[in-house]
């Protein structure tokens, strides 16, 4: 009986063993960084959406900036796309942007460069009709006039949700606002449709209850956001793009682990409804994977189509994205190989 027991006794002390080298683990990993205690670096984000760029917001509410040598300064912007020229006049020194507008403007300049993508969406679009004006459905939308932010993802969408549903572009009649007056624009008539992106969707649904019908959404188009900065800053700055990534993902971790209280803590510094932040569509992680390629090239043959440059051929892409930050802070987020880069 003595023998027979042995071994039971013995995996009973190897689990036991297993069981606390992975607690010891995990509670090291888990450990918060020491705080920096030399002069801090200064740096400037310009922000666009609220709740995309919520993980660039927390990361400054809760400190993790200061905690990585940084101080930082976040200026709103009503959309990507403005952050985005911000940046080019040199008044932030980092911007989060959507896809749409960095294929845009990489017809117009190559001093630029995408160094991460931390949060994807594909429902972060919304397409929203006036029911009094019969818009109840997709092909409602022949012979309407459709309010769109032009140079945005909201620009893009609105041609891939045209063509999705079959509706020829030019069937319907698109119309350029910025993106804070669209609700406004659809809730006075001056619209029957808007393709919108949030919050400036949930404001327009608000605006109008019951009169307004959210169109059915797609899948066609994956949104997402990402911090762009002057490939002469990205340059000079190499040390200072990892602190901000590891900062960023700091409060994506924190997000993950204390979603109520990121709303919460979000929508009172911002000011806005805490309803704009509860979402299930949002997908907050670092990466630059190789889809953000593809995704770029999609819209860059659009705008070719469409005739929004001049040019007739597609840039490449990968001149436009700085891997070494994300390969040092989340190398297998990465999936841009070396030898695809120089190919």
């Amino acid at each position: 009986m003595k023998i027979g027991k042995k071994p039971e006794i013995n995996l009973r002390i190897i689990l036991g063993i297993v069981f606390l080298s992975t607690i010891m683990i995990l509670s090291s990993s888990c450990k918060k960084p020491e705080k920096f205690t030399g002069p801090k670096e200064k740096v400037t984000i310009g922000v666009g959406s609220p709740a995309l760029a919520m993980p660039i917001i927390i990361a400054q509410e809760k400190g993790f900036y200061s905690d990585e040598g940084l101080e930082v300064t976040l200026k709103r912007y009503p959309s990507g796309q403005k952050a985005m020229e911000a940046m080019f006049a040199e008044d932030v020194d980092i911007a989060t942007v959507a896809d749409t507008p960095i294929v845009l403007n990489s017809f117009i300049r190559n001093n630029f460069i995408v160094f991460a993508t931390f949060v994807y969406s594909y429902d972060e679009n919304k397409v929203l009709g006036r029911k009094d004006r019969g818009v109840s459905t997709p092909s409602d939308l022949k012979g309407k006039r459709i309010g769109i932010a032009e140079r945005t993802s909201s620009d893009f969408f609105a041609h891939v949700y045209l063509t999705e549903h079959l509706i020829d572009p030019s069937a319907v009649k698109l119309v350029d606002f910025t993106p804070t007056d669209l609700p406004g624009a659809l809730e006075d008539g001056r619209v029957d449709a808007i393709v919108i992106f949030e919050p400036h969707a949930y404001k327009a649904m608000k605006a109008l209850p019951g009169r307004v019908v959210r169109l059915p959404r797609s899948d066609l188009y994956r949104l997402s956001f990402n911090l762009a900065a002057m490939r002469s800053y990205a340059k000079g700055h190499p040390g200072l793009l990892k602190k901000i990534l590891k900062a960023v993902d700091r409060g994506i971790m924190f997000i993950k682990q204390n979603k109520k209280e990121s709303i919460a803590v979000i929508s009172r510094g911002l000011n806005l409804d805490e309803n704009i932040f509860v979402r299930d569509d949002l997908v907050y992680e670092l990466s630059l994977y190789h889809t953000l390629l593809t995704t770029f090239e999609d819209e860059a043959r659009w705008a070719i189509t469409n005739r929004f440059t001049d040019k007739r051929k597609v840039p490449n892409y990968l001149d436009y994205l700085y891997l070494d930050a994300m390969k040092d802070v989340k190398p297998d987020a990465v999936t841009i190989t070396k030898e695809v880069q120089t190919r």
